[in-house]
């Protein structure tokens, strides 16, 4: 008897470890494809998380397995989805995101089935029938003697994985299977947040003008110290410069330094003194919208939970790029936003504020410029850090600050014939390797002072010569972020309580 049931164990263990490596060579493995690596080393880390992941895809599998009503019903769904996953992994290159989540459930019908090919519809009909084989086989030959004891063991290597060692708590989440439940979490905890009632502008703000658009570039990872217009010994923004009606602001200072809490603070009346409203209140959109302003928010990037709900206060929310995600190497480009930017303009209101949130200089910095912008040479490599010279991160970073400058000129060219005015403020800095940090990991000095700006058209100008004037006074000011939300009121010419005049660039 105990033999037979050692074998049974052995089946039961040998069964779980087969279905693993499937998931592990068929779907996990597709997570890792293109991934930047300058050498051996950098192989040997993605083996490694590739390895500590299909550990937490057996721990899965083998609590699924154990009991057999419950694999029935989730492995040919779970299957099935890695599949649909991996299908487009490979064909177009996207990874599941919240904001995929999104775009699937408001398409019309039409929409999504445009994206179904015979191909896709053959591989789904033969993972089923392949799943349905595994099912079947559970269900007549594999058992667990001894299940609680197997219940523990699964649920411990589960536990371990996935909240126990916090390295793999983001490469784990990102990709499949485990993808699947981690980004279907974020959806409904961003749509919660999106949908929670902050009914903080009671008192209705006017516009003094009749025609006026506003656009505010929300931009990621730039330094100001690395814009040419700021004395950088690089020409980084060669269009910026041509620019007569621009107004940099070298000296901004943001308190929060990481996108999360910083994109809030930006947006809210939040300041040092009551930092709670970045999280608990409106942002300016909605008085711009009590103003008669029609606004609309294009991203390239993900939504996230702390900023999702200013993006749903727009009239319009347009993602440009839907399927990227920090675990995508390729070509991630801010020019995606151009085409609804246009259609934008088109809009019959008379009022417009348009918000580009861009990825900018986000890391991996190679998949934010093309070849043609490709500058400063060497460029990084390698996606590990430690793998590239300070030289090559510096040249990739720089890179794509030459991008944006492009990207910033297509922009501003749409905007020249308007009466028009334009924002640009970076969420916060990057570290470029002083003290041996880069990216933006960890709270240091660089991060602090993020690249900011003011362009407006000539129109804008005559009929707002006093602002004008006063921005060009107070350019090299030290201001915080927070002056945003009062400048961008006040550029707007809308009468507004909730403005407070100490905090704007143009008083």
């Amino acid at each position: 008897m105990a033999k037979k049931r050692r074998l049974e164990n052995i089946h039961a263990l040998l069964f779980v470890v087969i279905n693993t490596l499937i998931y592990g060579l068929g779907f996990t493995l597709s997570e890792f494809v293109g991934s930047p690596v300058g050498g051996l080393n950098d192989i040997a880390i993605l083996c490694f998380q590739w390895s500590a992941i299909t550990v937490a895809t057996f721990g899965l599998i083998y609590l699924l397995s154990l009991n057999r009503y419950i694999f029935a019903i989730t492995f040919p769904l779970l299957t099935t989805l890695c599949t649909v996953l991996t299908y487009f992994r490979y064909t177009a290159n996207v990874t599941l995101t919240p904001m995929l989540i999104d775009l699937a459930l408001i398409n019309d019908a039409r929409t999504n089935m445009q994206v179904i090919s015979p191909q896709l519809v053959a591989i789904i009909i033969l993972t089923l029938i392949l799943s349905v084989a595994i099912v079947c086989y559970r269900w007549r030959r594999i058992s667990f003697p001894n299940v609680w004891l197997h219940a523990l063991l699964a649920i411990g290597i589960v536990y371990t994985t996935n909240y126990k060692i916090q390295a793999l708590s983001r490469p784990l989440s990102e990709r499949m299977p485990h993808s699947l439940f981690y980004n279907l979490r974020r959806y409904m905890d961003e749509r919660a947040v999106a949908t929670a009632a902050r009914d903080t502008f009671t008192v209705t703000s006017i516009a003094n003008s009749d025609s006026l658009t506003v656009v505010f570039i929300v931009g990621e990872s730039l330094r100001s110290d690395h814009l040419q217009i700021n004395g950088y010994h690089r020409s980084t923004t060669p269009n910026l410069a041509c620019e007569k009606n621009v107004v940099s602001l070298p000296n901004i200072h943001t308190v929060p330094c990481f996108t999360h809490v910083s994109v809030p603070h930006i947006f809210t009346r939040a300041d040092s003194l009551t930092p709670q409203r970045a999280f608990n209140e409106q942002s300016f959109v909605t008085i711009f919208k009590q103003a008669g302003f029609r606004t609309s928010w294009l991203a390239n990037q993900e939504s996230v939970e702390t900023y999702v709900y200013f993006m749903n206060e727009c009239d319009t929310l347009i993602y440009a790029n839907s399927g990227k995600s920090m675990y995508v190497f390729d070509e991630w480009l801010d020019e995606a936003l151009l085409p609804d930017y246009s259609n934008e303009l088109k809009n019959d209101n008379s009022k417009q504020l348009i918000i580009l949130h861009t990825i900018g200089s986000h890391w991996w910095y190679n998949s934010h410029y093309t070849k043609e912008f490709e500058h400063y040479t060497p460029t990084i490599a390698s996606r590990v850090i430690s793998s590239n010279s300070k030289e090559s991160m510096i040249n990739s970073y720089d890179n794509t600050i030459l991008y944006t400058d492009f990207f910033i000129k297509n922009v501003i060219d749409s905007l020249r014939d308007r009466k028009a005015i334009l924002f640009y403020l970076s969420d916060h800095g990057e570290c470029l390797g002083e003290d041996g940090y880069f990216t933006h990991g960890i709270d240091r000095p660089q991060l602090h002072n993020p690249a900011a700006f003011v362009w407006y058209s000539d129109s804008y100008a005559a009929e707002y010569a006093d602002n004008i004037n006063t921005l060009k006074s107070n350019s090299l000011k030290r201001y915080h972020s927070d002056y945003l939300f009062h400048s961008i009121i006040d550029a707007a010419d809308i009468s507004s309580p909730y403005m407070q005049a100490e905090y704007s660039i143009f008083k």
